[in-house]
């Protein structure tokens, strides 16, 4: 499988709850010569919470981005509506990432659960 990417030759940035997953891509981007970060982050939720500092932490998951740089490790933290949004109003190859289906449905998951209407979250 090659690396899929944007219009413009950048390889997408990958997110997935599985770890597994993650390393399959890296090994994929590696296998093309490609450098990558792999990067643990906190899935939040702001719109129940007002800011990441009082969100609990919903879940991790793993980011594969392709750098133009030397591999590393990094620690990243963003809110569940947003891979919600991302997913809801845009490509992969405009947004320049994919979004795995695990966290997808988790991120839908849990808003449903709460009662959280999609017109709340993609708006």
């Amino acid at each position: 499988m090659a690396i899929p990417r944007e219009p413009n030759g950048r390889p997408l940035t990958f997110y997935s709850l599985s770890l597994d997953a993650a390393i399959d891509y890296a090994r994929e981007a590696l296998a093309e010569g490609l450098n990558v970060v792999i990067k643990d982050w906190d899935l939040r939720d702001t719109i129940t919470y007002s800011s990441f500092q009082e969100s609990p932490t919903l879940v991790k998951y793993w980011a594969v981005e392709i750098s133009e740089k030397d591999s590393a490790m990094g620690y990243r933290s963003t809110s569940a509506h947003h891979v919600i949004q991302a997913v809801d109003q845009t490509t992969a190859e405009k947004y320049g990432a994919l979004h795995a289906e695990d966290l997808v449905m988790f991120c839908r998951d849990y808003y449903s659960k709460l009662g959280t209407q999609s017109s709340d979250i993609s708006g």
